[in-house]
């Protein structure tokens, strides 16, 4: 099963892009005209309902009137992030970041981009960042934790071992997300990647279950619990639940790794 092993890296980034960007709630500030105050509000409307480009005709509207609108630079930032923009939307982060040192969710939102942009080590320091502004935030700490765990795992070289200390700061993160919002699904996936890693299979079953019962929809925990039946041997556990997570209709590169993980277990399609 070594293919598959990478496949759990390969999941466990879609899942951390797929939770990324902390919302943002608008405050209008006095020196706001009501004109652009309004601009402000439809541009984050567009945001909200996934009209990305209107959002940023918008918000750089509301930035070439008034440059120093932190609230402006940080919607336009998760609207350039959204349609792929990953540069400028890391831009505008680090622009509400020189307006607004303590904004919290730009340093987390940054973190998302860097770590969009494979600099996962960039991305880790505004996690770290943002949890010494708001430590008890579990999205962070649940997504620091992936950050570590992605950095952990071997990479391409299946003879190389994972990483021992960053698999252990992993753990940490995701237990200080389970401690501040229990059986948070994401967070419970995550334990599941790193007890696949360590081969404590029926950890990780347990953990995985858990996960799919907080959020049946959700595909990515019902890859990774097929996963960890596979390494467990118990193949009809693990055809079952791939084939319910092919039902949940994932994105295509995810759809295609299930299907790969079927036929080697020769599960009947």
């Amino acid at each position: 099963m070594r293919k598959s092993r990478l496949l759990v890296g390969a999941l466990l980034v879609l899942v951390l892009l797929a939770l990324a960007l902390v919302a943002y709630q608008m405050i209008i500030r006095r020196s706001q005209s009501v004109e652009q105050a309004e601009v402000l509000k439809t541009g984050q409307a567009h945001l909200e309902t996934g009209a990305y480009p209107e959002a940023v005709a918008e918000l750089e509207a509301v930035i070439k009137a008034d440059p120093g609108d932190s609230e402006a630079h940080f919607l336009l930032g998760q609207a350039y992030n959204r349609t792929g923009d990953l540069l400028k939307a890391a831009d505008e982060f680090r622009t509400v970041l020189t307006l607004d040192p303590d904004n919290a969710a730009a340093h987390h939102n940054l973190g998302v981009t860097y770590f969009q942009l494979q600099d996962p080590n960039a991305a880790v320091a505004e996690f770290q960042a943002a949890l010494e502004l708001e430590p008890d935030d579990a999205d962070t700490h649940y997504q620091l934790g992936a950050t570590y765990l992605v950095l952990a795992l071997p990479g391409a070289d299946p003879m190389v071992p994972s990483d021992p200390q960053l698999m252990g700061q992993a753990v940490a993160e995701f237990e200080a997300a389970l401690r501040l919002e229990k059986d948070m699904p994401e967070a419970l996936i995550g334990m599941g990647n790193v007890y696949i890693q360590q081969a404590d299979y029926a950890a990780a079953i347990q953990a995985l279950q858990r996960a799919v019962a907080q959020a049946p929809d959700a595909p990515e925990g019902y890859y990774a619990l097929g996963e960890a039946y596979a390494r467990s041997g118990n193949t009809p556990e693990a055809c079952e639940t791939y084939a319910r997570f092919l039902e949940l209709n994932p994105p295509q590169t995810w759809r295609v790794q299930g299907e790969q993980a079927m036929t080697v277990l020769a599960c009947q399609q």
